[in-house]
């Protein structure tokens, strides 16, 4: 093995990330716009980039080896400084930072809609999130059951 199949692993892992940054874009207007039935097939097609991501990963780690390097991330990166793989390297970083980016704003979509559902489901069953709501005489209301949507 040599620096050529490091440089091909790097290289397969940047479009790797570019794929990524793809499909999860695809699944934030998903997401958005609600959409189950291709939100399924981007999900399938995430996990197999997300496995190819991890093989090509398992292979550094091998290689970086096989040179006696340390298999971690400074390891790696070391090693691509050492070899003039550093703009590669770079490259990568940049890429996988922005995936993980996209990702954290997919996950803030999913937790808004599982509020937003729990918030829908409460008032359909008449709970309420507000503690101290007080009715007309100043006393406090107990609107647990007699504002269920579900009782009517």
């Amino acid at each position: 093995m040599s620096n050529a199949s490091m440089q091909l692993l790097l290289e397969k892992d940047l479009h790797n990330a570019a794929q990524l940054e793809t499909l999860l874009r695809a699944e934030r207007m998903q997401l958005e716009s609600r959409n189950i039935g291709a939100l399924s097939q981007t999900l399938i097609e995430k996990a197999e980039v997300l496995a190819q991501i991890e093989a090509n990963d398992e292979a550094r780690r091998k290689l970086l080896a096989s040179f006696q390097k340390s298999t971690d991330n400074s390891g790696l990166r070391d090693y691509c400084q050492q070899e003039g793989l550093g703009d590669l390297y770079r490259d990568l970083l940049r890429s996988l930072q922005h995936c993980a980016d996209l990702t954290n704003i997919n996950g803030a979509i999913v937790h808004r809609s599982k509020l937003n559902n729990r918030h829908m489901l409460d008032i359909l069953q008449g709970k309420t999130s507000q503690p101290g709501v007080y009715d007309h005489r100043g006393d406090a209301s107990t609107t647990s059951d007699s504002r269920a949507i579900a009782k009517a």
